[in-house]
């Protein structure tokens, strides 16, 4: 992201992006926001247990990016904090309004 000294670290690919998250779980309060170490920050109420956690960090991303849970996916840190997400778009136009809502969260 230009003009911010703190950045995700995104990779993007036509309508793919890949970025790490790193997870709270067991949080008081749920929530998608900020960085830690280049990653976004994701709090869940789920425990980390059976994939809850996991199933939760799709749900929340998919919800605050406006995408389906389909086109969301943990493609490393499955037991880990610290995942890696692949986010499919279906068109420039949504994937044009989860930059502008990306920039406006993390600026």
């Amino acid at each position: 992201m230009s003009g911010s000294s703190v950045a995700l670290d995104r990779q993007c690919e036509g309508l793919t992006w890949k970025f790490r998250v790193r997870v709270t779980p067991k949080a008081k309060k749920a929530s998608v926001g900020g960085l830690h170490d280049g990653a976004l920050k994701v709090s869940v109420h789920a425990v980390p247990e059976g994939g809850k956690a996991n199933k939760a960090v799709i749900a929340s991303l998919a919800k605050w990016l406006g995408v389906s849970k389909s086109r969301v996916t943990i493609t490393a840190g499955d037991t880990t904090r610290l995942k890696t997400v692949q986010v499919e778009f279906n068109s420039t136009g949504e994937m044009d309004d989860a930059e502008a809502k990306l920039k406006k969260e993390l600026a």
